[in-house]
């Protein structure tokens, strides 16, 4: 349940975002600084994009990560030796 209930409070608050970075754009009257804020907004929401994408990964939506993943959680102890000598 917390699971699920956090994704969609992170989906909502992004929307949010989103609708008020958009509105914001809309609102500017010179053409320069409708450029400047829309290529700014773009990183914005992509930026916000990826966040939304990396917490959802994290709260277990395992079918959006791509590619090999790496586990944060496992440590090398000192008595331990690696399995591959660095080169």
């Amino acid at each position: 349940f917390w699971k699920v209930a956090g994704g969609l409070l992170i989906l909502l608050i992004c929307a949010i975002n989103m609708y008020f970075v958009v509105a914001y754009v809309m609102s500017l009257n010179h053409l320069g600084l409708y450029i400047g804020a829309a290529v700014l907004s773009v990183i914005y929401l992509s930026f916000v994009a990826y966040l939304t994408w990396l917490c959802l990964i994290a709260l277990g939506a395992s079918f959006l990560a791509c590619g090999n993943t790496v586990s944060v959680t496992r440590t090398l102890h000192p008595e331990q030796s690696p399995s591959h000598p660095p080169k």
